[in-house]
């Protein structure tokens, strides 16, 4: 599994969403002219991360969105699972495909590690780590 191009743009408008935490709704249209993504693309992702229950939407004139919580208690895995799904950089590893050479394969354990490292690496980062990062480049 690669991160898609969808898990890069939920977390480009989360990371706006994580800019304005605890001030006023953020319009999809704000965030889609910020990351340059098409509308209706933002729109299913947006909605995707409102059923994981990562975001919400509000409505009226100054309608749109906000965190469910605050941007160091989710997690970079959290939307990326949301998104994409489990984790598999490797087919074998791949919970919905059956690994053709499984039993005496030299490599499984290794990509197996390599998996939970990775996995662990996106549930210790946050997207408030996210605003650091930018806020270091930017400085």
């Amino acid at each position: 599994m690669k991160v898609t191009r969808k898990s890069d743009y939920g977390l480009r408008a989360l990371f706006t969403l994580a800019k304005f935490y605890g001030e006023q709704p953020v319009s999809i249209g704000q965030i889609a002219a910020e990351h340059r993504i098409p509308d209706p693309f933002l729109e299913k992702i947006m909605q995707e991360l409102r059923e994981a229950g990562l975001i919400e939407a509000t409505h009226g004139r100054s309608g749109g969105y906000l965190l469910k919580r605050r941007p160091s208690q989710i997690s970079i895995w959290e939307v990326v699972q949301a998104l994409d799904g489990p984790i598999a950089l490797v087919t074998c590893l791949d919970p919905n495909l059956k690994c053709a050479i499984e039993d005496g394969c030299p490599t499984s354990s290794l990509w197996m590690l390599i998996n939970e490292r990775f996995e662990h690496c996106l549930k210790e980062l946050t997207l408030d780590d996210l605003l650091k990062a930018e806020q270091a480049h930017i400085s």
